[in-house]
């Protein structure tokens, strides 16, 4: 059974400024980190009240930024240039800058981020091709 598309009727330009120049990193994140979000309903759909409630959407121009700007295939890397760009503006931290959702594994970021970043690489792999 083949899942549905799981921001269905969200449009694909964000509120927030986030323009088409994400969409195809947002399409890639789409077939490899909703597909296996957890998130998610049994139809596919996203099962978040609204795309601000995924950390992914929500940051997603820092989220492509920072693993563009690494590179370096290092997870390691990859995870400190997220938490660096991205973590330290995100509402889910605490006084401490501490985030309760990374800790307790219900982080998209966090639990996703190999698929993350694949899915920016493919994007980039395409236009580097000229596929794109």
């Amino acid at each position: 059974m083949r899942r549905g598309d799981p921001y269905r009727g969200w449009p694909l330009s964000h509120t927030d400024g986030v323009d088409d120049t994400y969409r195809d990193y947002r399409e890639a994140l789409r077939r490899r980190v909703c597909a296996v979000c957890l998130d998610s309903k049994d139809d596919g759909a996203c099962g978040l009240a609204s795309p601000a409630d995924c950390a992914v959407e929500q940051h997603l121009p820092r989220i492509v930024e920072a693993v563009l700007d690494v590179r370096a295939r290092r997870d390691d890397a990859y995870a400190a240039a997220i938490e660096a760009r991205v973590c330290s503006h995100c509402s889910e931290r605490d006084g401490l800058g501490l985030c309760q959702l990374r800790r307790d594994g219900r982080c998209a970021l966090a639990v996703y981020l190999p698929l993350i970043v694949e899915a920016i690489e493919e994007v980039e792999a395409r236009r580097d091709s000229g596929q794109a």
